[in-house]
C-alpha cells in the first residue's frame, strides 16, 4: 500500500474529473489527492477500479440535476494483504467546466496492523465522515490520519423492528438475507438485494439494515464482509459480497445473477437460498435476539475463543456457529436444546478441544462433556446400553483427557456390556468390545479390571475370549493365548481358560479331520507357547496348559487315526514324530491298547520312510501282527510315486522270516510292475540290488531272486530285451552275474528254434557249412547251363538269385487285427530323372477301404534291426474300376514278397489272405490297391514287420 516503511496511519485518496490530476496533466478523471504513505501503483490498481458512479435510471429518466436526489455509493472491502478500505461515490451536478455533470470519490485505507475492535468497528465503518469536494488550489498531498473520521451521531429514527418492517421483511426474509450473507463470505456467490424505498433514501436504509446484520455476524464475518450500498445494476466486483442495487434492476432470467443469492423485495422474489432449511439454531437466535445484542456480542466472544487456532474455513462456515451456539446455551443451562443437537454438540467440542492449550483455554468444553458423560453413565448403570455414537465420543474425549475419567469409563464400559448381555443382544456386546480394542490403552485398563477378579473374567472375559477365539483358524489359537497371556499373566489362574482352549482346538481339529499335519503344527506352537513367556507365573501357566493340551490331542488322534488312510504327505508333516524320546513319555501315558498300537505305527512309519532311520529296536517294539500293518501301510505309501531313493526302503517293506532277513523275491517284482509308472525305474532297481546283501548268496544272486528276474521278463517285460537301447543303458551296464541272468532270461523270451540255435551252437555251424556247399554246388551247375544257345558269350545269362534272406521265426509282432488286404513288395528300377525306388503295394477288395487308406508314415523293422520309420512317401491310389499303373520302371520280376497277417494261410503265389479268407482266394478279388513309394530303395526281406501310421497293427513279410 505505501510507498515507504509500513505505517500505522490511516491513508486518504480523493478521485473526481479536474483539470488536471496527480497522474495525468490533461482534464479527466484522476485522483486529485492523496496521503503521502499510498503508493501510486495502489492508487492506479486498486483505489481507481473502485472510484465509479453510474447515475439511477430513475433520475436519469426525470433528468433529475439536484445532488442531493442521489443515493450515495457507499462501498468498504477488506484487501488480501490486510486493508481495509472504505469509500464513498457522490453525484455531482456540474463539474470544473459547470456544463457537465460528475462524481466525486473519497477513500480511506485503514492500514494492516491498525488496532481492531471487532465489536465496534462496524460502527465506525457505517458512521465515517467523507468530503464531498475538494479545490485543486488545496495541496495535493492529504493528512495521514490516526483514526477514522465519523460523523455526528443522529438520534436513531427507527427500532431494528420497525425498520425492517418498514423495508418489508419478515422473519423468514430476514433468516435469509443472514444465511445468504454468511454462506456468501464462504464462497464465491454475490448477494444482490433491491429494497421497497424511494431511491433518494436507499443509502441510508441500506446502511440501516448493514447495521443489523452486522450484529448479527459473528466476528470472523465482521472482518470479512464486503458491502456497496448503491449500484444501479447488479455487477460482481472482487471483494464485495452484498450490493444494494435499484429497484428494477433484479431482472428475471437475467443470466448474470442467476447463480446469485437474490432478494427483489418490491417483487417478493428470493432467488437461490433454501427457504425451507432456515430452521437452523444461530438463525433462529440471531432473530429472537435482535433487540439484544448483549447476549449476542456475548455468545460471538465465546464463538471467537473457541475457534482460536482451529482451521480458518471453520470460522467462515455457517454450521459452526449453530453448534457453537447450541454448546453455549448447553453452557448456560438450556438442557432442551442440546438434547435436541447433542450428536452434533458433542462431536464439535471435542474437535474444538483438539487444539493446543484447548484444554486450559476452552475449559466450558471439557465441563460440557464431562457433564454429559455423568448423566450417560447415570443412564447405563440403570440398565441402558449406550449408542455406539456416544461411547465412541466418550473414548475420544478420553484420548484427550487421560486419567481423568479412566476408571469412570472402564465401569462404563463394564456395566453397557452386561447390559447387552443380560438383554440378549449379541450385536450390541460385540460392537463394544470391537470398540474397546480399538484403543489400546483403554483396552489395557479395561481388560486388566474385568481379569483381576473372577466375577467379571466368568461374566465378561471368558465369553468374550472364547468368541474371538471361534473365529480365528486353528493355527492362530495358541499365539493368541500367548498374547492375552503375556499381557495378563492371570489368565492361567482361572480353570475356564484350559477348558475353552482343550474345546475348541479339538473342535477345529475334528474340522481337519484329525490330520496329521494340523495336529503337528498345533504341537508346535504349544512348545513356543511354553518356550516364549517372559513372566515367571506366565510360563507355569503354560507349562500347565501346553501339557494337558498335548495330551488330550495326542490319545484323540490315536483314537481317532486309521494308518491304513494315510498319506506319505501327511505322514512327512508329523514331524512330532521324530522326538522317540518323547514318544516314548506320551506312549507311556496310554491306557487304551489300540491307542498304543496307533501311536507304534505311526512311530515306526515315520522312522522307517520320512526320517528313514528305522533301527532294530524300532522294529523289535512291534508284534507280529503289527509288522504286518506297517509293511503294507508301508508298500502302500511307497506305491505314490516310487522312486530310486525308495529302493532301501521298499526292500524292508518285502522283508520276511523270524529274523526279518527274507526277501519275498516275487512279491517285490510283481510290486514293481504294478507301480512303477516307468519300466527304467525297474531296471535300474535290478542294477542296484548287485551290491545288496539281501539279494546276494555265497556265489552270487540268490536263485530265487533269479528266478524272479527271469519270470519278469518272461511274463510282463519280453520286448525289452529284444531293444539295443536298453542293452546299451542298463543290461550291459552291471556286473557278469547280473548280465548272465539278462542273457539267461533272454533265451528264455526267445522262440523254440532260436533256443535251439543258441543252446546248439557247434551243430549250427555245421549245418550252416553244409548249406553253404550245397549253394556252391547249385550255383555252378547253373553257370554251366546258362550260356547254351548262345554265340556270344557276353550275352550269357546268369540267374537270377533273390536277396531276400530266410525269414527268422523268431520275429513276431506285438499285436496283429485281421486286415482283409495284401500288401505286395515291388522294386523300381531308375529312370531318368528318377532313381530307384522299393513301393509297397496295399490291395483291398473295397473301394470305400482303398480311398480312404492314406498312411503319412509306415515303420518298416527288418528282423534283427532296428525300426526305420518313412514319412515322405508318394501314394498313387487305384480306387475305382480304372486300374492306375505304377510308373513305367517297374520291374514286375523283380516283385520279391508279399506281405499278409501272420495268422493266415500264405498261398504259393505270395497273396495271404486275411480274416478267415478261404485257400482260394485270387488277387482278382482285390481289385483295388494303393501303391506306396518309400522315395528310395530299401531291402525288405521275409518276415520283416510293418506299422502304418500310430497303428498297433504289425504285418509280416512272407516269401513269395
Amino acid at each position: 500500500m505505501t510507498d515507504q516503511t509500513p505505517r500505522l496511519s490511516i491513508q486518504q485518496q480523493m478521485y473526481t474529473r479536474e483539470r488536471r490530476g496527480i497522474f495525468r496533466t490533461t482534464e479527466g478523471y484522476d485522483t486529485i489527492a492523496k496521503s503521502g504513505g499510498l503508493d501510486p501503483s495502489f492508487v492506479k490498481k486498486t483505489l481507481h477500479p473502485l472510484c465509479v458512479y453510474d447515475s439511477p435510471a430513475e433520475l436519469t429518466a426525470t433528468g433529475e440535476k439536484n445532488s442531493d436526489a442521489y443515493p450515495e455509493a457507499m462501498h468498504l472491502l477488506h484487501l488480501e494483504q490486510g486493508e481495509t478500505v472504505i469509500g464513498r461515490s457522490v453525484f455531482r451536478e456540474a463539474d470544473f467546466t459547470g456544463l457537465r455533470s460528475t462524481f466525486f470519490t473519497h477513500h480511506y485505507v485503514i492500514p494492516t496492523g491498525y488496532k481492531a475492535d471487532p465489536e465496534q468497528d462496524y460502527r465506525s465503518w457505517l458512521s465515517a465522515s467523507f468530503e464531498e469536494s475538494y479545490s485543486l488550489d488545496n495541496a495535493t498531498e492529504l493528512n495521514e490520519l490516526s483514526r477514522l473520521p465519523l460523523s455526528a451521531p443522529a438520534a436513531p429514527k427507527l427500532s431494528v423492528s420497525q425498520l425492517l418492517s418498514e423495508l418489508g421483511m419478515e422473519e423468514r426474509d430476514f433468516k435469509a438475507l443472514l444465511h445468504a450473507v454468511m454462506v456468501s463470505l464462504g464462497s464465491k456467490k454475490k448477494v444482490y438485494i433491491a429494497l421497497s424505498v424511494p431511491i433518494g433514501q436507499l443509502a441510508d436504509r441500506a446502511k440501516q439494515l448493514l447495521a443489523v446484520l452486522y450484529s448479527c455476524l459473528p466476528y470472523g464475518y465482521r472482518k470479512t464482509l464486503g458491502f456497496l450500498t448503491y449500484s444501479k445494476e447488479p455487477i460482481s466486483r472482487k471483494g464485495i459480497h452484498l450490493t444494494f442495487v435499484e429497484s428494477g434492476s433484479l431482472r428475471p432470467g437475467d443470466r448474470e445473477i442467476e447463480k446469485e443469492f437474490v432478494f427483489d423485495l418490491p417483487n417478493g422474489r428470493i432467488m437461490n437460498v433454501d427457504l425451507d432449511g432456515l430452521d437452523q439454531p444461530y438463525l433462529n437466535a440471531a432473530w429472537s435476539h435482535l433487540d439484544d445484542r448483549e447476549a449476542l456480542e456475548r455468545f460471538f466472544r465465546f464463538a471467537d475463543v473457541m475457534l482460536k487456532n482451529m482451521d480458518t474455513g471453520r470460522a467462515l462456515a455457517a454450521a459452526s456457529y449453530h453448534e457453537l451456539w447450541v454448546m453455549h446455551e448447553a453452557i448456560e443451562g438450556n438442557e432442551a436444546l442440546l438434547e435436541q443437537h447433542q450428536m452434533m454438540v458433542l462431536k464439535g467440542a471435542l474437535q474444538y478441544l483438539t487444539t493446543p492449550d484447548a484444554l486450559d483455554t476452552k475449559v466450558e468444553l471439557s465441563d460440557l462433556l464431562l457433564s454429559r458423560f455423568d448423566l450417560e453413565y447415570d443412564k447405563v448403570s440403570q440398565g441402558a446400553v449406550p449408542e455406539e455414537a456416544i461411547l465412541s465420543i466418550f473414548i475420544e474425549y478420553y484420548r484427550l483427557v487421560g486419567k481423568l475419567i479412566e476408571n469412570k469409563l472402564v465401569g462404563y464400559l463394564i456395566y453397557a456390556i452386561s447390559n447387552a448381555n443380560k438383554s440378549g443382544d449379541q450385536d450390541a456386546t460385540a460392537s463394544l468390545y470391537d470398540r474397546v480394542e480399538r484403543d489400546a490403552v483403554l483396552g489395557e485398563a479395561f481388560f486388566h479390571k474385568i481379569i483381576a477378579g473372577p466375577r467379571f473374567a466368568e461374566s465378561l472375559f471368558f465369553p468374550y475370549l472364547q468368541t474371538k477365539l471361534k473365529s480365528v483358524p486353528l493355527r492362530n489359537i495358541i499365539p493368541t493365548i500367548a498374547v492375552w497371556a503375556e499381557a495378563y499373566p492371570k489368565v492361567y489362574e482361572y480353570d475356564r481358560l484350559y477348558a475353552i482352549v482343550l474345546e475348541l482346538v479339538q473342535e477345529k481339529l475334528s474340522r481337519e479331520r484329525y490330520s496329521l499335519g494340523a495336529v503337528n503344527a498345533v504341537f508346535e506352537q504349544v512348545n513356543q507357547l511354553t518356550a516364549g513367556s517372559e513372566h515367571e507365573r506366565a510360563g507355569i501357566g503354560a507349562q500347565r496348559l501346553g501339557r494337558e493340551l498335548v495330551q488330550d490331542i495326542y490319545q484323540t488322534v490315536l483314537k481317532k487315526l486309521e494308518p491304513e488312510r494315510l498319506t506319505r504327505e501327511e505322514l512327512m508333516q508329523a514331524k512330532f514324530l521324530s522326538d522317540t524320546r518323547k514318544m516314548q513319555r506320551w506312549n507311556h501315558e496310554l491306557s487304551d491298547s489300540n491307542q498304543s498300537t496307533t501311536a507304534r505305527i505311526i512311530h515306526v512309519l515315520f522312522q522307517w520312510l520320512i526320517l528313514r532311520d528305522a533301527n532294530e529296536d524300532v522294529w523289535d517294539s512291534l508284534s507280529a501282527q503289527e509288522l504286518n500293518r506297517v509293511q503294507g501301510i508301508g508298500r502302500s505309501l511307497l506305491a505314490e510315486g516310487l522312486k530310486e531313493t525308495d529302493f532301501p526302503e521298499l526292500v524292508t517293506a518285502f522283508l520276511r522270516g523270524s529274523h526279518f532277513d527274507m526277501v519275498d523275491y516275487d512279491g517285490l517284482i510283481d510290486y514293481l510292475h504294478e507301480h512303477c509308472a516307468q519300466k527304467e525305474t525297474i531296471y535300474r532297481f535290478f542294477l542296484w540290488t548287485e551290491t545288496i546283501p539281501h539279494f546276494l548268496g555265497g556265489r552270487g544272486f540268490v536263485a530265487a531272486y533269479k528266478t524272479a528276474i527271469i519270470r519278469y521278463f518272461k511274463e510282463y517285460d519280453p520286448a525289452a530285451l529284444k531293444s539295443r537301447s536298453n542293452w546299451k543303458d542298463y543290461f550291459d551296464q552291471c556286473g557278469d552275474k547280473l548280465n548272465t541272468i539278462f542273457k539267461q532270461a533272454q533265451l528264455e523270451v526267445s522262440s523254440p528254434l532260436a533256443r535251439l540255435f543258441r543252446r546248439n551252437r557247434k551243430g549250427t555251424l555245421i549245418l550252416s557249412i553244409v548249406g553253404l556247399g550245397f549253394v556252391l554246388i547249385i550255383s555252378g551247375i547253373l553257370l554251366s547251363t546258362g550260356g547254351k544257345g548262345s554265340n556270344d558269350p557276353e550275352k550269357a545269362e546268369l540267374p537270377e538269385v533273390s536277396s531276400t534272406p530266410t525269414p527268422d521265426v523268431t520275429l513276431e509282432p506285438d499285436l496283429v487285427d485281421k486286415l482283409d488286404t495284401k500288401i505286395y513288395i515291388e522294386q523300381a528300377a531308375a529312370a531318368e530323372g528318377r532313381p530307384a525306388t522299393t513301393w509297397v503295394k496295399f490291395l483291398f477288395k473295397d473301394s470305400a477301404a482303398c480311398t480312404q487308406f492314406a498312411p503319412q508314415s509306415l515303420k518298416i523293422q527288418v528282423p534283427f534291426e532296428d525300426a526305420v520309420t518313412y514319412s515322405d512317401l508318394e501314394r498313387i491310389p487305384s480306387c475305382t474300376n480304372i486300374p492306375s499303373s505304377l510308373p513305367d520302371t517297374i520291374d514286375p520280376s523283380n516283385a520279391s514278397t508279399s506281405t499278409s497277417n501272420p495268422d493266415s494261410e500264405v498261398s504259393s503265389e505270395g497273396g495271404g489272405t486275411l480274416e478267415g479268407a478261404a485257400d482260394s482266394a485270387t488277387d482278382e478279388e482285390y481289385s483295388y490297391h494303393v501303391a506306396v513309394s518309400l522315395g528310395k530303395q530299401v531291402d525288405i526281406p521275409a518276415n520283416t514287420l510293418i506299422w502304418f501310421d500310430d497303428s498297433e497293427v504289425a504285418l509280416v513279410v512272407k516269401d513269395r
